[in-house]
């Protein structure tokens, strides 16, 4: 008999979870994942940093153009404060190295829907299958920031008393302002589709620009959550932020923006082409039964070949499926 007439049985199988249990809400979710993960999350946040140090010293070299000048009258803290403000541009992430930010990337995104990841391997395989497209993007991203800094700075430098010229400038500086803000809303997107859709660099700006736009003031909040807790980390000590900054904050954003983002790529690209394959499935049901016994989604190991030929993603998603393809 085990345990106690029936009772205190630890072979028994527990109840499980019900089948009609309702889901549980996103932010608990998340810091379920977040608490399981979190010894992960600092050596990934560890790994990041070692490999992206030539980012740090770009984004020090690129806010010479953003914030001319020196801040304050003692080198140290005008480098400090420079680190401050870059550290958000390093973790949304506007100025990264390409491949280090695939790998990160991708280890994030199979956090963020559940998924297994091994930390070394899956980092270093992102990072070699998106080289070429994640060096890229970071390259263009690096003069963008530099022309950004130097447009902002022109108008923002520009004393007009003409009425028309202030109001010209204002419209400028507004316009500005935005595009940026859109431009670091954009990069929620692409490093999550570049490792999730065979996408060309166009297709990887043109759908982050829709997205961007699309989900304007969700995108917005989540910026400024981001910008927020990586401020609140220097807030109260500076060694204490730049200890975060180096075990912690930079995949704490990560995980938050991979969160965030995910299920919108699930519902407006991955999905989309899941039910355009089953209706591709049904239309031609019998060519599919005539070879039964091959695979005819295409299966290689955990990748599966998708054609879309419509929409956002056209091609295969990765993990589940690779995808390639433009527009929503």
């Amino acid at each position: 008999m085990a345990g106690f007439f029936g009772f205190f049985d630890y072979t028994k199988p527990g109840p499980g979870i019900p089948k009609d249990a309702p889901p549980k809400p996103p932010i608990v979710v998340f810091f379920g994942i977040y608490t399981r993960k979190f010894w992960n999350l600092l050596k990934i946040n560890l790994m990041f940093n070692l490999f992206n140090l030539p980012a740090v010293i770009a984004v020090i070299f690129a806010s010479m153009y953003v914030i001319q000048g020196q801040i304050g009258d003692d080198p140290a803290i005008d480098l400090l404060i420079r680190f401050i403000l870059g550290s958000i541009i390093l973790c949304i992430p506007l100025i990264t190295v390409g491949p280090v930010q695939a790998g990160y990337t991708y280890i994030l995104r199979n956090y963020s829907r559940e998924e297994h990841a091994f930390l070394w391997w899956d980092f270093k395989d992102s990072a070699i299958e998106n080289f070429k497209q994640s060096l890229i993007i970071s390259i263009i991203d690096f003069f963008a920031l530099i022309i950004f800094g130097i447009v902002i700075n022109f108008y923002f430098s520009l004393n007009v008393e003409d009425t028309v010229m202030a109001m010209f400038s204002l419209i400028a500086r507004t316009f500005i302002i935005l595009a940026f803000i859109v431009y670091l809303m954009m990069h929620m997107y692409i490093y999550p589709m570049l490792v999730t859709f065979k996408l060309t660099i166009k297709q990887l700006y043109r759908n982050a620009f829709i997205f961007s736009m699309a989900k304007f003031f969700p995108n917005l909040g989540i910026l400024l959550l981001c910008i927020a807790l990586i401020l609140l980390s220097f807030c109260f000590n500076v060694v204490i932020g730049i200890i975060l900054f180096l075990f912690i904050t930079v995949s704490t954003i990560g995980l938050i923006t991979n969160f965030y983002v995910y299920p919108k790529l699930k519902k407006y690209m991955i999905d989309k082409i899941e039910v355009e394959e089953d209706d591709e499935d049904d239309e031609y049901g019998e060519d599919d039964e005539s070879d039964e016994g091959e695979d005819t989604d295409g299966i290689h190991g955990d990748e599966k070949a998708m054609d879309q030929k419509n929409g956002i993603g056209e091609g295969a998603e990765e993990g589940t499926g690779e995808s390639t393809g433009e527009g929503i």
